[in-house]
């Protein structure tokens, strides 16, 4: 019994880091876009950061990779729920006769602000009517959880190759 109520709350300091690393690498990301050559620089670094938090979530912490997963779906539950109110919106045509869609994306679009230094790399290439950078950002709500899960499982992996040494 004790010990869910303790993994809720390092799960929830778990979360809770990882939304104040996002907001943090939204301001780094402002400061570096003024200088192209090392624009990228941040959004690597937070794409490592989120690997090395799974992996340590399940390597040091003792958790699972589907409690990694979970906090990385929380910490990313602001951008999922835009990103999944666009694809509804899109695939039923409603965004193009409401206004607050155009709200919907201002704010994915600020969540991934992250990913601006990409953005000039990728194609002009349009689908659905749509820039392939605006599908980018929709696709990474539901990439960044996966990061985490990959640093878990890589975790998991060095923890049981540890104990079949052991």
């Amino acid at each position: 019994m004790m010990n869910s109520s303790i993994k809720k709350v390092s799960g929830l300091k778990f979360i809770l880091f990882l939304v104040v690393l996002h907001f943090g690498f939204i301001f780094l990301t402002f400061i570096f876009l003024r200088y192209r050559i090392i624009s990228l620089v941040p959004l690597f670094f937070y794409g490592m950061l989120l690997f090395y938090g799974g992996f340590w979530l399940t390597k040091k912490k003792k958790g699972t990779v589907m409690f990694a997963l979970c906090c990385g779906i929380f910490s990313q539950l602001p951008a999922i729920f835009l990103s999944l109110i666009i694809l509804i919106g899109i695939s039923t045509g409603i965004s193009n006769s409401l206004t607050v869609f155009e709200t919907f994306d201002f704010l994915l679009q600020v969540w991934h602000t992250t990913l601006a230094p990409l953005f000039p790399f990728l194609p002009s290439l349009k689908w659905l009517g749509t820039p392939l950078y605006y599908w980018f950002t929709v696709a990474f709500s539901f990439i960044y959880p996966l990061v985490i899960v990959l640093g878990a499982v890589s975790g998991q992996f060095l923890k049981e190759i540890n104990i079949i040494k052991h």
